[in-house]
């Protein structure tokens, strides 16, 4: 939007044109995957404790529902799950070496390193289904992120079963899922969510916003840490492929495609006795 472009604007319609222009600018700029990414306050604690033998521990506490990477430079690195964490113990009355002890640099990284990562594994389009959408490269991120073409106020679905994370701002979704990848939700005008809810694939999330909604799918990549370095942006960004009315396809920009949401999809992150459970009651639902 170019605000000022026409000398004929009055007064009242250049202020007006200001504020819209304003008001963009703002939702844009504090939308971003940087602050997706970025770790909340207290999000991470780390306490010296005794345990109930009297030993010393350094307990880190991850308040929020994904894992998390605490890398030490020069020194050992840990993987934190939600929770309590004890990195490290020194026994009553040992005389054992303590690293923490002296100075030393660390970084917290949202995530953990996959196992094995499949890029073949389907997601749903964010949109309900049956409905079409297309998408194009979002200029406005660094790193890789898809704009899906909505109306403004339609609603965002979840395109992967995971759970919600803690963000600075409310408006913002960060999902993590099961093979430890990431999808974070941008440019929304609502999140209908709550950290730690239980996402499933094709519920409601939030609302669109202006420009529709943003998507960036990413994880944290093992091969970007070398040795005692860490080589800049740690994480590795991937355009997934989409269950749609013409089969799991890894989507053309701006090309329109219809959303598929059927029950291969909804199980493929469920445990074998979820998936029991949910056709036990789909089929209760259905009268069978």
């Amino acid at each position: 939007m170019k605000c000022f472009g026409n000398i004929g604007y009055g007064a009242v319609a250049v202020f007006s044109c200001f504020l819209t222009c304003l008001a963009v600018s703002e939702e844009a700029g504090a939308q971003t995957l940087r602050r997706a990414i970025d770790v909340p306050d207290k999000a991470v604690e780390s306490r010296w404790e005794k345990n109930a033998q009297g030993d010393t521990e350094l307990n880190y506490y991850v308040n929020d529902w994904c894992d998390y990477y605490l890398f030490r430079i020069n020194d050992r690195s840990y993987d934190l799950k939600p929770g309590k964490n004890t990195v490290y113990r020194k026994i009553e009355g040992s005389q054992s070496y303590n690293p923490f002890m002296r100075s030393g640099s660390y970084y917290r990284f949202r995530g953990g390193f996959p196992g094995s990562f499949d890029i073949s594994v389907p997601y749903a389009l964010p949109v309900r289904p049956g409905a079409e959408t297309s998408w194009r490269m979002d200029r406005r991120e660094r790193s890789r992120t898809m704009n899906f073409r909505m109306a403004a106020g339609d609603t965002v679905y979840a395109v992967r079963s995971g759970v919600a994370c803690l963000t600075e701002d409310r408006r913002l979704l960060l999902v993590y899922h099961n093979d430890r990848t990431f999808a974070a939700y941008l440019m929304m005008a609502e999140n209908m969510t709550a950290p730690g809810e239980d996402i499933r694939v094709g519920q409601p999330v939030g609302i669109a916003g202006s420009s529709g909604v943003s998507l960036s799918f990413f994880f944290l990549d093992r091969n970007k840490f070398d040795g005692y370095e860490a080589a800049g942006y740690m994480y590795t960004h991937f355009i997934p492929v989409f269950r749609t009315s013409a089969g799991d396809v890894r989507p053309e920009e701006q090309t329109v495609y219809v959303s598929v949401v059927d029950d291969g999809l909804i199980m493929q992150d469920m445990s074998r006795k979820e998936q029991k459970r949910y056709l036990r009651e789909k089929g209760r639902k259905s009268g069978k």
